[in-house]
């Protein structure tokens, strides 16, 4: 039995809102992890769906299988989940790709679909290799020995006009040049540097889910998007640089988009208790025995009367983020949040009744020392005299676009002590999650690399660990060059001390070379 018929065709009839569609222009829109994930992606089904709704194009879509081997041994062609056809068949391979370490994962996705994975490998006979996503956004440039077309920013805006180009074309030549100049499209073989972001109208707005599946992660929720961009300061975060400007949909325009047989809701956005609709939208739907999930929720803007409308969407732990383990942190980042706002939202979340509070914190940013440590130490054991308290604890990862983008790498051994000394002293006080230190770094390495981080990726993509990365690094020459980088409390994110050469004087620390989008986040 193939593996179309045993292993897809189950999952594409439990499907809700699925496009089959045939055409001559025909795209595949491949995810480079599993079926389960990529279903949970929004942007990944509204990018479906704008392909389908082009005339002549029609879009099926492709996942990594579950064990890359495995499917390999078989011999069989990767196929589409709509009709398993073979997905490199078609005139525009297109991956969508949200995180840094699924970059493996993307060449492995092409090698599977029978697409040779370097650009300068292929020929006028292979389909166009197109990749978009979040992660085009923060660094485009591993992916350039890859991809022949790289999509940043909106989908909204690119793909209906992409897709005509894709459509008309009378060659592969004549397709770019249709496309270059395009808001937002990247061609490595003629561009050096990135372009001008695409986004998207309000009037194109909101996103919203495509397909609803039992066997996403989120599963069986619809999902619609609140916003796009986020209003808050946070120097940190890709949210306001990448998807600014800041634009929030109307209440009853979201729930006009939300169809009647919706059993699950989801709301995205950056900032959800900022939005201004949220009570509204969670409250109707909630009255009308709605499940209700939201993306995120912020402590400074929590109160009961938005946790009770959570509570009876069915949501049983109430999730903030700390982002820092200590308030100066937090105010070094313009995070914004203090110590009474997360104990004020344990004690709401306790009266609630709600089984717990999970915090997301990151640890190993520039600043931070052990007194920091102990002040995370501190507040827990705080927190956990209200609620159970589970903490998801990530290592400080600093992205293009940010004022951090020049800040150093903390250092595996320096983050794997600090969480040592937070599990050995808050072991019987809170649920502890962390992400790994070492697979952190490998994150670091790709959020700021270039095309060498890339061919370092595709050496290993067949046998991928944290030994194999190191050799593949060094045999591409590549070194960190924001190691002796130096971030100090008393400076502002993103004035830092360079190496050897000193503390900058004001007028050199204005030249310094921020990226435009991350303009006045580093004030």
């Amino acid at each position: 039995m193939s593996y179309w018929r045993k292993t897809i065709k189950p999952l594409l009839d439990d499907e809700t809102g699925t496009m089959f569609k045939q055409a001559p222009a025909r795209v595949t829109l491949a995810f480079p992890n599993r079926y389960s994930v990529g279903m949970a992606s929004l942007g990944y089904q509204v990018i479906y769906r704008l392909f389908n709704n082009v005339e002549g194009v029609a879009c099926e879509r492709a996942f990594l299988p579950d064990d890359p081997d495995a499917f390999e041994a078989t011999g069989e062609a990767l196929p589409t989940v709509e009709s398993g056809r073979a997905a490199g068949d078609c005139q525009l391979f297109a991956l969508s790709v949200s995180f840094e370490l699924d970059l493996t994962n993307i060449i492995r996705t092409l090698d599977l679909a029978g697409l040779h994975p370097l650009r300068e490998k292929r020929d006028d006979s292979d389909a166009i290799v197109m990749i978009g996503g979040p992660l085009t956004s923060s660094n485009p440039y591993p992916l350039t020995p890859f991809a022949d077309v790289i999509a940043i920013g909106d989908g909204e805006q690119i793909v209906p006009v992409l897709a005509e180009a894709l459509r008309d074309a009378t060659s592969r030549e004549d397709f770019y040049d249709l496309i270059d100049g395009m808001p937002g499209i990247f061609l490595p073989a003629r561009h050096s540097h990135e372009p001008q972001w695409a986004t998207a109208p309000k009037e194109l707005l909101p996103a919203y889910s495509q397909i609803v599946t039992p066997h996403s992660e989120l599963s069986n929720m619809f999902l619609v998007e609140a916003q796009r961009g986020c209003p808050r300061p946070c120097t940190f975060c890709l949210a306001r640089t990448m998807y600014g400007p800041n634009r929030n949909n109307g209440g009853q325009e979201l729930l006009d988009t939300i169809p009647d047989w919706a059993t699950k809701v989801g709301l995205v956005g950056a900032a959800l208790s900022d939005f201004p609709h949220t009570k509204f939208v969670g409250r109707t739907l909630t009255d009308r025995g709605i499940k209700l999930g939201v993306s995120s929720i912020r402590a400074d803007t929590v109160d009961a009367e938005l946790a009770e409308i959570l509570k009876a969407g069915g949501l049983r732990t109430f999730t903030v983020a700390s982002d820092a383990p200590s308030e100066r942190l937090r105010q070094w980042l313009k995070k914004g949040i203090t110590t009474q706002d997360l104990l004020k939202t344990a004690q709401i979340s306790r009266d609630l009744g709600f089984k717990g509070l999970k915090v997301y914190m990151m640890i190993g940013l520039g600043p931070e020392n052990d007194d920091d440590i102990s002040e995370l130490i501190s507040f827990t054991k705080e927190l956990a005299q209200l609620n159970r308290i589970a903490l998801g604890i990530s290592p400080f990862v600093p992205k293009r676009h940010t004022p951090h983008f020049q800040d150093s790498f903390a250092g595996v051994k320096v983050i794997e002590g600090r969480l040592k000394r937070i599990q050995k002293e808050l072991r019987t006080t809170a649920e502890l999650r962390n992400v790994s230190a070492k697979w952190a770094w490998v994150e670091n390495v790709i959020a700021r690399g270039g095309a060498d981080v890339g061919m370092a990726a595709y050496a290993i993509y067949k046998n991928e660990s944290i030994g194999a990365w190191k050799k593949a690094l060094d045999d591409v020459g590549w070194s960190d060059p924001y190691e002796s980088n130096e971030s100090r409390i008393e400076l502002p994110a993103g004035q830092i001390v360079r190496g050897d050469y000193g503390l900058h004087s004001p007028d050199e620390l204005a030249g310094r070379k921020v990226s435009s989008h991350a303009e006045g986040l580093a004030i």
